[in-house]
């Protein structure tokens, strides 16, 4: 007969699928500087932003220090609740635009840390 061991020590487990998203006001912030040296796959990183009225809470996202954009707003409250209850997200970008217009839409991947 088998038994099987209890422990208290049960680490969750989540999946890794993450959230796939695009990133909104591409023209309005410094992704016009950074576009030709991003890579599939670069960590981006993600930070409160409080300079849009609009919308408290926004999310902006950074390559390097450049701000590209802005999660969208349904994307940003789900987000916001992985971040509060979590503590970190990772950010990776996932695809770029390749035709002539550059700001067509920037793909990331959003994972809990």
């Amino acid at each position: 007969m088998k038994t099987i061991a209890i422990t208290k020590n049960l680490e969750v487990m989540l999946p890794k699928m993450g959230i796939m998203t695009h990133l909104v006001e591409l023209t309005r912030h410094d992704y016009i500087y950074v576009k030709d040296r991003l890579k599939i796959n670069d960590i981006l990183s993600i930070e409160s932003d409080n300079s849009r009225f609009w919308e408290q809470n926004s999310l902006a996202i950074f390559y390097k220090g450049f701000k590209l954009g802005y999660l969208n707003s349904s994307i940003n409250n789900v987000v916001q609740k992985m971040i509060n209850k979590f503590g970190d997200v990772h950010i990776t970008l996932k695809n770029k635009p390749i035709g002539n217009n550059p700001f067509e839409g920037v793909d990331i991947l959003i994972q809990i840390g």
